[in-house]
């Protein structure tokens, strides 16, 4: 574990960051990581509260801030640039770390980032997903105040997967690692989201890649597209068939668009 983070480690070469997502944590990778660890040096994270570390207290510190901040003396302790990738609550992360400290990155990849601050004012069916969203959210953290975790972290996933059946879909190690982080909802739903500003990613000089799966709902598919029209020469990417858990529902066509990014 280090600057909170635990480090899972793999191959030689240019440094890979990769930074998971809610409920997640370096497990998510594995498969990702296995193939890019012939050419690259693969740094998969378990960011602070996740698993194999200690579950977080309800009242834990918990936020974007923190988790940059963590990141960040991370990237210096490695000590040479780094092709950094974040995944929905990591894709926040890595892009809040890059705006704070560009001259660690070798190379951005932002993952169906999580931001809402992103989001254009005006759009056809946003306030019927915000307000689906909001609705949805409460409903999780009133289970997982009643103590029920696994209820929780299932609902959750279904919404961010685009509605009922949608955690059910996934591969069974991938569901059973989702319920091992559930405790970290109510402390990751107490912090408010970060105001990252659309003027901050204009100023964005980092080499950046935006990715979203082809079938990911409304409220990704809009901030994605938000960051990669905003981040000067950003280039995009759509993963056919997935939803918003692009890097377990295809782990070998995200590992190759990584490995052409990279390589480009």
């Amino acid at each position: 574990m280090a600057a909170g983070l635990h480090d899972e480690r793999s191959g030689s070469g240019p440094d890979v960051v990769l930074v998971h997502g809610a409920l997640g944590d370096y497990r998510q990778w594995d498969a990702i990581a296995s193939t890019l660890a012939p050419r690259f040096r693969v740094h998969a994270v378990s960011r602070r509260h996740h698993w194999p570390g200690p579950m977080p207290a309800v009242d834990a510190p918990y936020s974007y801030e923190g988790h940059r901040e963590d990141l960040v003396a991370f990237l210096s302790a490695i000590d040479r640039p780094v092709h950094l990738v974040g995944h929905s609550y990591g894709a926040g992360v890595v892009l809040m770390a890059a705006l704070h400290s560009p001259e660690r990155l070798r190379s951005l990849t932002i993952i169906e980032p999580a931001l809402g601050s992103l989001l254009p004012d005006v759009v056809h069916g946003l306030d019927e997903e915000r307000a689906d969203r909001a609705a949805g959210l409460a409903h999780v953290r009133a289970l997982a105040e009643a103590g029920q975790d696994a209820a929780a972290a299932e609902l959750f996933t279904d919404w961010i997967q685009g509605g009922p059946g949608g955690f059910a879909k996934l591969p069974d190690h991938v569901q059973a690692a989702l319920i091992q982080n559930a405790r970290t909802i109510l402390p990751m739903m107490a912090a408010p989201q970060p105001d990252v500003a659309p003027a901050h990613l204009r100023t964005l000089g980092v080499r950046t890649l935006v990715v979203n799966g082809e079938h990911t709902r409304l409220w990704y598919r809009l901030i994605g597209a938000a960051a990669a029209s905003l981040i000067p020469g950003a280039c995009t990417e759509t993963l056919p068939g997935c939803a918003h858990m692009t890097i377990v529902e295809d782990p070998a066509r995200m590992a190759a668009l990584l490995e052409r990014f990279l390589d480009s």
